[in-house]
């Protein structure tokens, strides 16, 4: 599947946190601004694509993420895995460890992922 671009990923975010959505919801939540076309051809262009599903609601058309969130980030991690370091997660995460400023909380949890608890 084709990777989506930074539209179709702010699409995906609202609706991983509310689904389903009538564009013009999603178009209100969007975290820029986008136009009422432009959007349109975006969901459209998703569906055609396998990313959402579309059902007609009176009028409108209610729209849903085909992928679960989770299934998602595992493909693009693996992707970005690929691309720096070629295709090992674990050192993808230890870069970041190291590269980003971790709060203690985050890293008090990442010391218990480390040691397999949950």
């Amino acid at each position: 599947m084709e990777q989506p671009n930074q539209n179709e990923l702010e699409v995906l975010r609202l609706l991983w946190n509310k689904a389903p959505q009538k564009p013009g919801e999603i178009q209100e939540s969007f975290g820029w601004e986008i136009d009422n076309g432009t959007l349109r051809s975006v969901l459209v262009s998703m569906v055609e694509r396998g990313m959402l599903t579309r059902q007609r609601e009176g009028r409108a058309y209610l729209y849903a993420p085909k992928l679960k969130r989770e299934t998602h980030l595992r493909q693009m991690v693996r992707r970005l895995a690929e691309v720096f370091t070629g295709g090992s997660t674990g050192q993808l995460l230890m870069e970041l460890a190291e590269k980003e400023r971790l709060n203690p909380e985050e890293l008090k949890q990442l010391k218990k992922i480390a040691r397999g608890e949950k």
